[in-house]
């Protein structure tokens, strides 16, 4: 029976030929021509991998990877990926796709073309400057252009300028997005925020000495002269480096969780850390009296805001320190809740804010 078995009338059904291969591997060579190998269900096509067929073992690697088995589907397909048809590849590439594995898919694009969309998503992750892409291939990828313009609501009291270098960031900021939209603080309208902006490696972030993210602001400026005036401030999401605020620009790494986020966000306000500031920075921040930001009073007790206690900030100033309330706040350990003591601060120093960028836009003519 075996000797006809690639003439057997169960081969010619796509109903029984599944089942007819997975008991009869061989039979494959005599009905390879009538075979759809990604038609076939994956116990068939494990039954036909002990053939050791390069277009059989590339479509079990396949369909491992599609069962998240990433690091068996690799010693497949590394070793028969030059005998895998394009069809097979691109199946091959959107399931690691999917999976984030650049390293895997700039492997394959090493040895074999493909699509302009995965080489796109390639560059993406890399840094590549975006005058590499138009504007129509970066929308492809859920970015936009540092060269589209960017409008927000009226209503928005800080405009926020979302930008990134790599494309790994996009699907964490919009997650901020949105769980920022569904609860806004301290009031709605206080910070509305771009879609992500893909800059590339323009600003070279790095971590500073401190190890805190460090972007030249001053190369965006130069390169895309307008898109910063934009905003009011930028959000700007890197690889690496500890999240801070430097005048009007957060930055962010991709690891950095939603609390982190909203810290920083504060910082925005002018809000200091509760926790002690480096000595560096404590030396002239706790060196003279005064509130000097919402959440900060530097001197004595009784000049403080009443009710105001010891705050840990200025432990390596020469003055004491003290804080709006008793116990940590979000400001001290970023996943503490924000309290409405807080939020009222926060709301009147972005009003204050707002304030006097209004009276700033009156003077030079900018206001309607």
């Amino acid at each position: 029976m075996m000797a006809q078995s690639g003439h057997h009338p169960l081969l010619f059904s796509s109903h029984s030929q599944a089942a007819f291969l997975a008991l009869h591997p061989h039979s494959f060579y005599q009905a390879q021509s009538r075979i759809v190998l990604h038609a076939l269900p994956d116990a068939t096509i494990r039954s036909l991998s002990k053939l050791a067929q390069p277009e059989i073992a590339f479509e079990w690697a396949i369909r491992l990877a599609k069962q998240g088995l990433y690091t068996r589907s690799r010693v497949y397909w590394q070793r028969y990926l030059n005998n895998a048809s394009q069809a097979q590849v691109i199946r091959l590439v959107a399931l690691l796709k999917a999976a984030n594995d650049i390293s895997a898919i700039a492997l394959i694009a090493s040895k074999q073309p493909l699509p302009m969309h995965y080489l796109d998503w390639l560059s993406l992750h890399r840094g590549v400057l975006p005058s590499a892409f138009n504007s129509e291939r970066l929308a492809a990828h859920n970015m936009s252009s540092p060269l589209d313009s960017v409008t927000f609501a009226r209503e928005c009291i800080n405009r926020v300028l979302v930008l990134t270098d790599h494309l790994a960031a996009v699907k964490k900021l919009k997650q901020f997005k949105i769980r920022y939209t569904s609860a806004p603080e301290p009031s709605v309208w206080s910070y509305c925020f771009s879609e992500p902006i893909y800059i590339g490696d323009t600003m070279q972030c790095t971590p500073d000495n401190s190890q805190f993210a460090y972007c030249d602001v001053a190369a965006l400026k130069r390169a895309y002269p307008a898109m910063l005036p934009q905003g009011d401030k930028a959000l700007m999401m890197t690889r690496q480096g500890n999240a801070n605020v430097r005048g009007d620009m957060m930055t962010l790494n991709t690891q950095s969780q939603y609390a982190v986020f909203m810290h920083e966000l504060m910082h925005f306000s002018g809000f200091e850390d509760e926790y002690s500031v480096p000595k560096q920075k404590a030396k002239w921040l706790c060196q003279r009296a005064g509130r000097h930001a919402p959440n900060l009073y530097v001197g004595e007790l009784n000049d403080a805001p009443k009710g105001w206690v010891k705050s840990n900030t200025c432990n390596y100033g020469a003055l004491q320190a003290y804080k709006p309330s008793e116990g940590w706040s979000i400001m001290e350990y970023q996943t503490r809740p924000l309290t409405a003591q807080y939020r009222r601060l926060w709301q009147q120093a972005i009003n204050a804010q707002h304030a006097k960028r209004w009276v700033k836009s009156e003077r030079l003519g900018l206001t309607e």
